[in-house]
C-alpha cells in the first residue's frame, strides 16, 4: 500500500506544479434556454466535445467549466425533447454565454422523441468500458475482459473458465444484465461462466455496491450491464468485422454484425450478428495443458420500431459453447490425489497440442427472446414493458464411460440439466418534475428446472416477484437518490429419498433499501456515498446438492438448514479530474449476516468415479471490507502514467478466521506512448504494463487441501493503431500477457492445485468498420 501511496504524492505534486505553471485557468459557463419560451432547461447536458468533460446543468439551466486552456472548443447541448445543439466557442478569456435551443410542448407531435435519454450518474460506484478500452479485450472471456475495471478480478476454473469477481464477491451476489435482461441460466456452478458473447457489447458497465432496490435483492455485490450498440436511426447500412488470433491455443474468433435502418419502410431498424471461436489445448511456461480447447458459436438480432410516442424492439440471441476440462483434474484413487497437489507438473504433462476436446467437456446452449415496447406518457416520462423468455442447457461429460458397454456407445451426459426462465418488466419513470426524477416498478419471474442423469442439484419451480420505488432529488452540486423494494421467492424443489418422492417448498420475503448521494463542488471533483441493505434466498445448490460436480472435479454438499442471508452495506469513492490528473479512490464495506460460502475440506473423498476433494457450503456471519485506487497522470500530451491498486478483506466474523477464496492484495502499472499521426496511421499508441499479486496470507487454518501459492509478477503490453487503407479504416491492437513466460499459479483458480497458469501469449485484433449504404453520401 506504501508503494500506491507514493505513486499518489507523486501525481499530486506534478499536478500541482503544473497547474501553477500554466496558463489554463480561463471559466466557460452560460445558460440553456427554450427557443420558443425562453424558460430556463433544467439539467441539459453540455459536452466539450474530444475533451471527454461534459456536465449536467442545474435546475435552472445553468453550467460553467473551469480550468480551460485559451483555444477553441466545440460544444454540445443536449435535452430531452429538443434537437441537439452544437457551436463553437472560441475561448481568450473568461466567457459567459446564452443558448437557445429549439423545444415546444406544443409541438410536441412535430417532434420525432428518441425514448435515449440523459445519461444519469449513479450515486453508486460507476464503471465502464466503451469501445476503444473493448478493443485491447476482444477475443476474451466476459469475465477477463471486466478485470480492467477497478475492483474486478476473476474466479477461475482452469485456463478456460472465469466468473467475475466484484469486490471479493462472486456466484449469486453479482447480477448480469443481458440487453437489460436478468441473466439466467444454471448458476450453481463456481466454472459456469456467463453465457454470452462479449462481441454484441458496445459498452460494459459496472455498478458495484448493494443494487438491490433497481435490480434485485440478491445484486449485493454489484451489477454487470451488457450493453449492445443502439440499433440505427438514419438510412443506411453500416457493419463491423473483427478478427482475432492468439498464439496460446493457436486460438481464431470472427465476429460479425451488419445493421441498418429501412429507407422505404420508416421507423424500423435492424441488425443480425454472429460470432465463431476456436482454440485448442493451451499451454502453460513448461508444459500443454490435455483436453482444453473451446468452441462456441453464437449469433443473435435484433428488429427495432420507433415512432413519435412509440417504440418496440424484438431481440433474441443463442449462445453455443463446449469447452473441454483438463483431464488431469480428475483423479483415479487418494493416493494419486495427494500425488497431484505436491507435483510440480501433472501426470499427462507429455501432452501435445491438439484442438481435440474429449471427455471430460461441458456442451452447453443458451437462448434469449426479448420483446420490449414503450410509450411516452408525456415530455418528460415513459413508460416500459418488457419480456424475456430463456432456455438455458447444460450437459456435463465425466472424464469415463459408463462400465456398461451399451450405456457406453450412448454417450450420454452424466449430468443434463435444462432450465427454462420467463420473466416480465413493467415500469414508468420521469424526469424533471421540479427537482425530481424517479422510477417505479414491478418483476416477475417463473423459472423450471429438470434434469436427467445422475442427480447432482434436483429439479425445482422457482417463482419471484418484486416491486421498487426510486427517486432523485438534483441540485447543481449535489444529488440524493432513494429506493425500497420489497421481494419475495416461492422455491419448490422435486429428488427422490429412496423411493418416496420429497418436495419441500421454502418461502422468502424481504424488503430492500438504498440511500445515496454525489456531492460535486466543482466540475473537477465528485464524491459519492452510498448506503444500502440487501437479502438473498439460498440457492438450489446451496441447499441440496450432493456428489460429484464434474465441471470442476469435485464432490460439493449442501445444507438444507441454510437460512436467509442479510447483507448491510457502504460504499464510498472520490474521484479527481483535472487537466492532467486524474485520481479515483473508492472504499467499501460489506457486513453479513448468514453468509452462505464454499468451503473446502482438508480431507479428500474417494468414489468409484476417483478421488476427489470435498467441497462443503456452510453459512456464518462474515465482513468483507476493501479498497481500490485509480492514478492516471498526463506528463504530457503523449506521455501518460497509470497505476492501480486493490485490497480486500474477509473475515468470517463467527470463527474470527479469514474468509476463503478472497483476492490477494494487487497492484498494476502501465504508460502510455502516444505518436504523431500520419498520412496512413493515426492514434497509434504503445503501452507497456505489469501486474503483481501477493501471496494471500490471510487463509483460514486447516481447511485447505493445499497452501496458496507465492506471490507473482507479469509483465505484458498493447499496442495499437488505427490503419487507414485510403478512406477505409482498420483498427490494429497487439497484446502480450506474461511476456516472459514466469511459471505462476493464482490463488483464485480451482484447477491450481493441479497445473501452472498459461505462459505467454501473443493476441492480434483487427477491427474493420465498413459502411455499405449511405443515404446522406
Amino acid at each position: 500500500m506504501n508503494r500506491f501511496s507514493t505513486l499518489i504524492a507523486l501525481g499530486l505534486l506534478l499536478n500541482y506544479i503544473g497547474v501553477s505553471q500554466s496558463p489554463c485557468n480561463l471559466v466557460l459557463k452560460g445558460i440553456v434556454n427554450d427557443n420558443d419560451n425562453s424558460e430556463h432547461l433544467s439539467y441539459a447536458v453540455v459536452t466539450i466535445l474530444g475533451s471527454g468533460r461534459a456536465q449536467e446543468a442545474d435546475e435552472h439551466g445553468r453550467f460553467a467549466f473551469d480550468n480551460l486552456c485559451p483555444g477553441n472548443y466545440q460544444l454540445q447541448f443536449k435535452h430531452f425533447g429538443c434537437k441537439d445543439t452544437t457551436l463553437w466557442v472560441e475561448l481568450k478569456k473568461n466567457r459567459n454565454l446564452t443558448v437557445k435551443m429549439p423545444h415546444s410542448y406544443y409541438a410536441l407531435k412535430d417532434v420525432d422523441i428518441d425514448v435515449e435519454k440523459a445519461e444519469e450518474k449513479s450515486t453508486q460506484a460507476m464503471q465502464r468500458l466503451d469501445s476503444k478500452a473493448l478493443d485491447k479485450t476482444k477475443g476474451a472471456t466476459l469475465g477477463d475482459q471486466l478485470k480492467a475495471l477497478n475492483g474486478v478480478t476473476t474466479f477461475n476454473t482452469g485456463a478456460t473458465i472465469s466468473k467475475p469477481m466484484i469486490n471479493g464477491m462472486q456466484g449469486y451476489r453479482i447480477l448480469i444484465l443481458n440487453n437489460g435482461i436478468r441473466q439466467e441460466g444454471q448458476q450453481w456452478g463456481n466454472e459456469h461462466a456467463p453465457e454470452i458473447d462479449p462481441f454484441i457489447a458496445a459498452n460494459l458497465t459496472l455498478v458495484r455496491g448493494a443494487s438491490a432496490v433497481r435490480y434485485g435483492s440478491d445484486a449485493v455485490g454489484g451489477v454487470v450491464l451488457v450493453e449492445p450498440p443502439k440499433l440505427p436511426d438514419t438510412a443506411a447500412v453500416t457493419g463491423e468485422v473483427n478478427v482475432v488470433g492468439a498464439t496460446n491455443g493457436r486460438a481464431g474468433v470472427t465476429s460479425a454484425y451488419v445493421q441498418g435502418y429501412f429507407d422505404k419502410l420508416k421507423f424500423f431498424s435492424w441488425r443480425i450478428q454472429g460470432t465463431l471461436k476456436k482454440s485448442g489445448n493451451l499451454k502453460t511456461p513448461d508444459y500443454y495443458l490435455k483436453n482444453t480447447g473451446v468452441e462456441e458459436n453464437n449469433f443473435s438480432y435484433a428488429l427495432g420500431y420507433h415512432r413519435k410516442r412509440i417504440g418496440g424492439e424484438v431481440y433474441y440471441s443463442q449462445f453455443r459453447s463446449r469447452i473441454g476440462i483438463f483431464s488431469s483434474a480428475h483423479i483415479g484413487n487418494l493416493t494419486d490425489l495427494k500425488a497431484a497437489f505436491n507435483r510440480a507438473k501433472p501426470a499427462d504433462s507429455l501432452a501435445g497440442f491438439s484442438y481435440e476436446i474429449g471427455r471430460p467437456y461441458q456442451n452447453i446452449i443458451h437462448e434469449l427472446v426479448k420483446v420490449s415496447t414503450h410509450i411516452h406518457t408525456g415530455l418528460r416520462s415513459r413508460f416500459y414493458a418488457n419480456y424475456a423468455y430463456q432456455f438455458n442447457l447444460r450437459q456435463e461429460y465425466d472424464k469415463h464411460l459408463p462400465r456398461n458397454n451399451a450405456l457406453a456407445a450412448l454417450n450420454l451426459p452424466e449430468l443434463d440439466y435444462r432450465i427454462t426462465t420467463q420473466s416480465g418488466e413493467l415500469f414508468w419513470e420521469h424526469d424533471n418534475i421540479r427537482a425530481f426524477r424517479g422510477k417505479y416498478g414491478v418483476q416477475g419471474m417463473y423459472q423450471e428446472n429438470v434434469y436427467t442423469g445422475r442427480f447432482f442439484i434436483p429439479a425445482f419451480v422457482n417463482k419471484t416477484l418484486g416491486a421498487f420505488a426510486i427517486e432523485r432529488f438534483v441540485q447543481a452540486h449535489y444529488e440524493i437518490e432513494g429506493g425500497v423494494r420489497y421481494d419475495q421467492r416461492d422455491l419448490t424443489s422435486y429428488y427422490w429419498i429412496k423411493n418416496d418422492l420429497q418436495s419441500p417448498r421454502l418461502f422468502f420475503s424481504n424488503m430492500s433499501y438504498n440511500l445515496g448521494g454525489i456531492f460535486k463542488p466543482d466540475s473537477g471533483l465528485q464524491i459519492t456515498i452510498n448506503g444500502a441493505n440487501g437479502w438473498r434466498a439460498p440457492a438450489v445448490n446451496e441447499l441440496y446438492s450432493d456428489g460429484l460436480h464434474h465441471g470442476v472435479g469435485a464432490i460439493e454438499r449442501g445444507d438444507k438448514n441454510l437460512k436467509t442471508e442479510y447483507c448491510n452495506n457502504v460504499i464510498t469513492g472520490i474521484t479527481i479530474d483535472r487537466k492532467k490528473l486524474r485520481a479515483e479512490l473508492t472504499a467499501y464495506g460489506y457486513w453479513f449476516r448468514n453468509y452462505i460460502y464454499y468451503n473446502p475440506s482438508p480431507t479428500p473423498e474417494l468414489t468409484i468415479r476417483g478421488a476427489f476433494p470435498v467441497f462443503n457450503y456452510v453459512q456464518n456471519n462474515a465482513r468483507i471490507v476493501g479498497a481500490d485506487a485509480l492514478l492516471q497522470y498526463n506528463i504530457a500530451a503523449w506521455f501518460q502514467v497509470k497505476a492501480r491498486a486493490m485490497w480486500v478483506r474477509g473475515t468470517n466474523t463467527g470463527t474470527k478466521e479469514a474468509l476463503v477464496y478472497m483476492p490477494a492484495d494487487r497492484y498494476e502499472g502501465s504508460f502510455t506512448l502516444k505518436l504523431k499521426n500520419a498520412r496512413c496511421f493515426k492514434d497509434t499508441y504503445l503501452e507497456p504494463s505489469f501486474t503483481w499479486v501477493d501471496k494471500q496470507y490471510r487463509v483460514p487454518d486447516s481447511v485447505d487441501v493445499a497452501p496458496p501459492p507465492p506471490a507473482y509478477t507479469l509483465w505484458g503490453a498493447n499496442a495499437g493503431t488505427t490503419l487507414m487503407a485510403g478512406k477505409q479504416p482498420v483498427i490494429v491492437t497487439l497484446s502480450v500477457s506474461n511476456a516472459l513466460n514466469t511459471v505462476y499459479r493464482d490463488y483464485l483458480d480451482r484447477f491450481r492445485y493441479y497445473n501452472d497458469a498459461l505462459g505467454t501469449n501473443i493476441t492480434l485484433r483487427l477491427r474493420l468498420p465498413i459502411i455499405l449504404y449511405d443515404k446522406k453520401i
